[in-house]
């Protein structure tokens, strides 16, 4: 009878025994899938880190870029201005006894409110055809703010303003090539675009698109740092 009750608590003993082992095995397996789980995380943000880094990089050099062409052009907006200064003085002293005719726009305006600069511009391009152009564009002539203050009731603020619009536009541009014929408001030949003229266009278009690919690129790495952020965000949950 003993010897059955001590064979029945060996049995008892060996059972437990072999649960524990099982158990431990298992334990095991599961901490090794989740240091493999944990590693494979730490690696996904190292490489994502590095990432994040060469993009810090590259936008670095875009700023870098973006600084030189600034610097061209503000030298070159102040040669360009100095020109322009230049012309119009010459222009006034051959016209200063000549009184420009008012033309058929030239009614009352002080009962109406002045429009935006854009809408302005929208009105040009219905009242002078041959000169704005909403497709293919020509250069203007130097100085054709004056015809348009000759021609129109509009503040000289408003006029430029509305002007500024159209000539920084990358397909107005595009068209200020050397050599390029500029037109009038009634698209007569007036001119041809200078090689300096044309370098301060090429800048002004290089700085427009070094803006945008500065705009991109700060749009992809908001969405690299959210996704980073989520990534950690999940790793620490777990």
């Amino acid at each position: 009878m003993q010897g059955r009750s001590r064979g029945a608590v060996t049995g008892s003993r060996g059972r437990a025994r072999g649960e524990r082992a099982l158990l431990s095995e298992r334990t095991g397996a599961l901490f090794e899938r989740l240091e493999r789980q944990a590693g494979d995380a730490v690696a996904e943000v190292a490489r994502l880190r590095a990432h994040l880094r060469r993009l810090e990089a590259e936008n670095a050099r875009l700023r870098e870029a973006l600084s030189r062409v600034e610097e061209g052009i503000a030298a070159a907006s102040e040669s360009a201005a100095a020109s322009r200064q230049a012309v119009s003085e010459s222009h006034d002293r051959h016209t200063a006894t000549a009184v420009p005719a008012a033309g058929p726009s030239t009614h009352l305006v002080d009962s109406e409110p002045p429009p935006s600069p854009r809408a302005l511009l929208n009105q040009w391009y219905q009242r002078y055809p041959q000169a704005f152009f909403k497709g293919h564009t020509r250069p203007l002539k130097v100085g054709i703010h004056q015809d348009l203050l000759a021609r129109e009731p509009w503040p000289e603020k408003l006029v430029r303003r509305a002007l500024a619009c159209y000539v920084h536009l990358p397909r107005y541009l595009k068209a200020v090539r050397a050599g390029a014929e500029r037109v009038d408001l009634d698209g007569r030949a007036a001119g041809a675009v200078g090689d300096e003229e044309a370098r301060h266009a090429r800048s002004k278009l290089d700085a427009l698109r070094a803006d945008k690919a500065a705009e991109r690129e700060a749009r992809r790495r908001e969405r690299l740092d959210r996704k980073l952020g989520d990534l950690l965000a999940k790793h620490h949950s777990s």
